[in-house]
């Protein structure tokens, strides 16, 4: 009875792989040439073809064709979210050294450890200045970017499974923009805090 049912099991799990590697979701996230796609054979042309669906040729490939050496192409609106994602993080983690959260409006610690790198910290006002300007420029080129690859048609097959990856940073960054808005906790803040509140259907009394 085991033996009988063993052969049914592999037969049922085997038809629910290429249930799986049919799909569209799956063949939008494993490119042509990946060992994971249907009809992987390891042959020249499928290494040549996980070698072409590399990351690393997408942001440095080997041949590039004419139109898309303009800036009007892509307005370098992906390296420039990379570029002031990188800047957020340089400058995040050298005023991380100097904020102390803290949502007492009492003692106001937080906005204490703002004045202090306004006026006390070496560069402080400088760093501070460059990841407010950062945040905001890349939340505008991220959106911008999202808008041109809607309007190219670039989330169309087989790229869908990018597009969906694209949104999900969109919603990161306008999160994360919000909360980066809050860190001074300042009277912008805590008006941001009751209109966000209010806007979810949350009584706040100020």
């Amino acid at each position: 009875m085991a033996k009988e049912n063993k052969p049914l099991l592999t037969e049922q799990l085997e038809l629910l792989r290429d249930k799986t590697q049919d799909s569209q979701v799956w063949k939008s996230i494993f490119r042509p040439g990946s060992f994971l796609r249907k009809g992987y054979r390891d042959t020249s042309r499928d290494r040549a073809l996980a070698t072409m669906n590399n990351v690393l040729y997408h942001l440095h490939p080997v041949k590039v064709k004419r139109h898309g050496l303009k800036l009007t192409y892509t307005f370098c609106l992906g390296g420039l979210s990379f570029f002031l994602f990188t800047i957020l993080t340089i400058t995040g983690i050298y005023l991380m050294f100097f904020y102390r959260p803290s949502v007492d409006l009492q003692s106001a610690q937080v906005y204490k450890d703002m004045q202090d790198l306004s006026q006390a910290i070496t560069f402080g006002q400088l760093v501070r200045n460059m990841h407010r300007w950062a945040a905001q420029l890349m939340v505008l080129t991220v959106f911008l970017h999202m808008a041109r690859v809607f309007y190219h048609g670039a989330y169309k097959p087989p790229r869908e499974f990018n597009w969906v990856v694209g949104v999900n940073l969109l919603q990161i960054t306008l999160l994360l923009s919000f909360t980066g808005y809050l860190l001074p906790w300042d009277q912008l803040a805590i008006w941001a805090v009751g209109r966000r509140r209010s806007s979810v259907g949350m009584s706040y009394t100020s």
